[in-house]
């Protein structure tokens, strides 16, 4: 029989949960799943710092009292997945359990998260993790060249021209460089990779800039709302 669970990721910019067929996403000031009804068990995973972790549990042991939490590791999986990191523990488990979520014995992958942060993680057949790249997302992109410069500002969220020309008004030309810098990154990243081990067998993305990325990578991707979420899942089965 299994334990009713409400698996929750606390993002930098958002909190996403699941319990059963429901689910939700909110600030993390928001406390709507926190209503739900039959709670035993929790499954976290956190970006956030060690006191907003803290309070989130908390919030759940009000809530549920009596309620077991569980939050997983960066380790090796059963199934062969190894972490590239000397210190594993200093990994973002929001990258883990992406990977763990989708990758497959036997598959060269590349999984992305396009959100506050750009991050792209390599896996090889055997489940060694290569490693990965790092970047500002969209919005830290933007925020970076307000507080840096005098007049180099977009406040825009809005899509822009799909092809990413060259801008003729500043906005214009803060948000395709935005854009064409995560596009550049992920073709040139992707390239490095296979040319030193060979093609890939999967690319997945994920994340708030996802939908827009995908076409732009000009390569079949699958598209992932919920990747942390299916990780938990299967971390802690």
């Amino acid at each position: 029989m299994s334990v009713p669970t409400l698996d929750c990721d606390l993002g930098n910019t958002q909190v996403k949960w699941r319990f059963g067929d429901c689910q939700g996403v909110a600030p993390f000031a928001d406390r709507a799943c926190f209503n739900l009804l039959g709670v035993a068990r929790v499954r976290l995973a956190s970006v956030l710092s060690h006191e907003l972790t803290q309070t989130w549990i908390q919030r759940c042991e009000m809530a549920w009292p009596g309620v077991v939490i569980e939050q997983p590791r960066v380790e090796a999986l059963p199934n062969g997945l190894t972490p590239a990191y000397k210190k594993p523990e200093s990994m973002g488990i929001d990258r883990w359990l992406g990977l763990a979520a989708v990758w497959q014995p036997g598959q060269r992958i590349c999984v992305i998260s396009a959100g506050t942060a750009l991050t792209l993680d390599f896996v090889e057949p055997a489940g060694e993790h290569l490693g990965g790249f790092i970047a500002p997302g969209i919005d830290l992109g933007r925020q970076a060249l307000g507080d840096y410069t005098a007049r180099v500002r977009s406040h825009s969220k809005r899509l822009f021209d799909a092809q990413m020309g060259p801008g003729k008004d500043t906005q214009t030309c803060v948000e395709h460089a935005l854009r064409l810098g995560h596009v550049g990154l992920i073709k040139e990243a992707i390239s490095r990779v296979e040319q030193a081990h060979g093609a890939l067998d999967a690319i997945h993305i994920s994340g708030g800039n996802a939908k827009w990325l995908a076409p732009l990578i000009e390569r079949r991707v699958q598209l992932h709302s919920h990747l942390v979420l299916d990780g938990l899942k299967k971390v802690l089965p």
